[in-house]
């Protein structure tokens, strides 16, 4: 009996044995897969271009500040001083109004701008007034521009045909020019717009073509001539650069009355026209020569020649020239007749210096 029931225990424990130690679950095939196409490769995509806003330090600068902007100056760590425009909606923020900012060590500084309204009584009449009478002073003053003009030479007759002893000085009046810069005027008014003393300051050059082929030459004593046979001289030329200063009496016949106070106020004072207007000025002006150049242009067997002299050749450093202009509207034609003669006293021929002209550009 005790036989039968260790038979079925023994058979069990002989089928376990007999099983592999390892427990192996078979894997389902699997198919080869055919290696994928690598992905297209994308170019690199270009940046937009800067707006007109990210631009800001290249576009304002160049045409100015405007609403959307502002300039910061300042000195700062890492930049030193600097410059920058920046647009109005910068993160650090921005008073209204605030058109510059200046960044100091210990002090931020804004400068804010808005449009101012005058009302009329708060206008200044009398500085408005003062304002209109130096502009009318101005307009009504002729000397400021460009003058051109010839220049000549007269003997002690008063003619440009000049006598045999200074017949070496007998110039060419279409080549001899007078080219003035008048750069700077003041007028005095004597009680009327009409009548006013003028002087100011200005830049000359006097050039004078020579039409005999001779060669200046020029001693202690005296200036002359000496004949030039070998070649012919092309550009026989003296040439001289001055300070001028006039003092002239000058009048205009135009009524130009300064507004009144109602027209102030209300601001329909007219501009001041010189249309129409006759101007009349005589007086003096006085010359200071700080340069003197003589040049000469001739060929020698074909070969281009051109000789350059500094010297004063005996001239007159200075000048005092009788003159008169004579202008209608932005019209003015001038001449200056010389007080003093060309060279100095005993050292060359006598000779009187005359310029006559017009301004081709005024300054007012």
């Amino acid at each position: 009996m005790r036989l039968l029931l260790i038979l079925p225990v023994l058979l069990f424990h002989t089928v376990i044995m007999a099983q592999p130690d390892t427990l192996v679950i078979p894997m389902p095939p699997v198919e080869p897969m055919s290696p994928a196409a690598p992905a297209p490769t994308q170019p690199p995509t270009p940046p937009a271009p800067p707006s007109p806003k990210a631009n800001a330090d290249s576009t304002v600068l160049e045409e100015g500040l405007d609403g959307d902007h502002r300039l910061e100056l300042g000195i700062g760590k890492g930049k030193g001083v600097y410059a920058e425009v920046k647009p109005v909606n910068d993160p650090q923020g921005q008073a209204e109004g605030d058109t510059i900012k200046i960044t100091t060590k210990n002090k931020l500084i804004r400068i804010i701008t808005e449009d101012r309204e005058i009302k009329p009584e708060d206008i200044d009449v009398e500085q408005r007034i003062q304002d209109a009478r130096v502009k009318r002073r101005n307009q009504f003053t002729y000397w400021s521009g460009l003058d051109l003009g010839f220049n000549t030479l007269l003997g002690p007759d008063g003619d440009a045909d000049l006598d045999p002893d200074a017949d070496f000085m007998q110039i060419e009046n279409g080549r001899s020019r007078f080219f003035a810069i008048n750069f700077m005027e003041r007028k005095f008014e004597f009680g009327s717009h009409h009548v006013g003393l003028t002087t100011g300051l200005g830049l000359e050059f006097l050039s004078y073509h020579l039409t005999n082929n001779v060669q200046l030459a020029y001693d202690a004593d005296s200036t002359f001539g000496i004949p030039i046979e070998d070649y012919e001289l092309r550009k026989n030329k003296l040439g001289m650069t001055g300070l001028r200063l006039p003092l002239m009496l000058e009048f205009n016949t135009k009524r130009a009355p300064l507004p009144t106070e109602a027209e102030i106020r209300s601001r329909t004072a007219s501009s001041v026209s010189r249309k129409g207007n006759v101007h009349i000025a005589m007086g003096v002006v006085g010359s200071w020569y700080f340069d003197t150049m003589y040049k000469q242009k001739y060929k020698i067997d074909g070969e281009n020649r051109k000789d350059r002299y500094k010297g004063d050749l005996n001239l007159l450093p200075y000048r005092a020239a009788a003159t008169v202009r004579v202008g209608y509207g932005g019209l003015n034609l001038f001449a200056e007749y010389g007080l003093t003669e060309l060279f100095e006293g005993g050292k060359g021929p006598a000779l009187t210096p005359l310029n006559i002209g017009l301004t081709i550009i005024g300054f007012n």
